[in-house]
């Protein structure tokens, strides 16, 4: 059966013309775009699935939020995915970290709606692969959903998923973002444009 993002993103692929598969080079190291706001990365340790579309429509907000999902690359070794090394850098370069469970616990009556709302833009591309299976683990939940990670390890055979949540206190701003993953032995870096 497939999940509700999953169908909104084949609805969205299809209804655009676009093949989800077909991804186009942005000039960036291992980054392609499909679309506007989705972009994929293969990378040595770690391909991942990226989508802004929910924060392209909030620039303002206190909060960025991201649809993002993990896979190990078929390097066959795990990849370790760190909370502290996950960023973004803003159009005026400042880095902003993902932000803990603990802020996350404090702020969720004010953002599970729109965590929510953010999950129908969460990327399930790399879950295409019939040998991957879902992996459970991620960075927030709810006190009633499991434990929060702060490390993923993550084999080429499981995609995590979820909603990545910065804290922008000056707000959203229009212009270019870098949603960035330093790794063991590679840096992450996924361009984005909002606004």
């Amino acid at each position: 059966m497939l999940s509700f993002s999953r169908t909104c993103l084949l609805v969205f692929c299809a209804g655009f013309g676009w093949a989800c598969s077909s991804a186009v080079p942005t000039g960036d190291p291992g980054v392609s775009a499909v679309g506007e706001h989705f972009f994929l990365y293969e990378g040595s340790e770690l391909e991942i699935a990226l989508g802004a579309g929910y924060a392209a429509g909030h620039v303002g907000e206190e909060f960025l939020l991201l649809g993002a999902s993990f896979a190990g690359a078929n390097s066959g070794r795990m990849t370790t995915v760190d909370r502290a090394g996950i960023s973004v850098q803003t159009p005026d370069r400042r880095t902003i970290p993902l932000m803990s469970q603990a802020g996350f616990r404090d702020v969720y009556g004010r953002l599970s709606a729109a965590a929510r709302r953010a999950e129908v833009y969460s990327p399930t591309a790399l879950e295409s692969r019939p040998s991957r299976r879902p992996c459970g683990d991620w960075f927030f939940r709810v006190a009633t959903d499991g434990l929060a990670r702060d490390v993923l390890t993550i084999s080429s055979i499981e995609v995590c998923e979820g909603v990545l949540i910065f804290h922008v206190p000056e707000g959203v701003e229009p212009g270019r973002w870098v949603f960035e993953i330093k790794l063991d032995d590679s840096v992450v870096e996924i361009p984005f444009f909002l606004g």
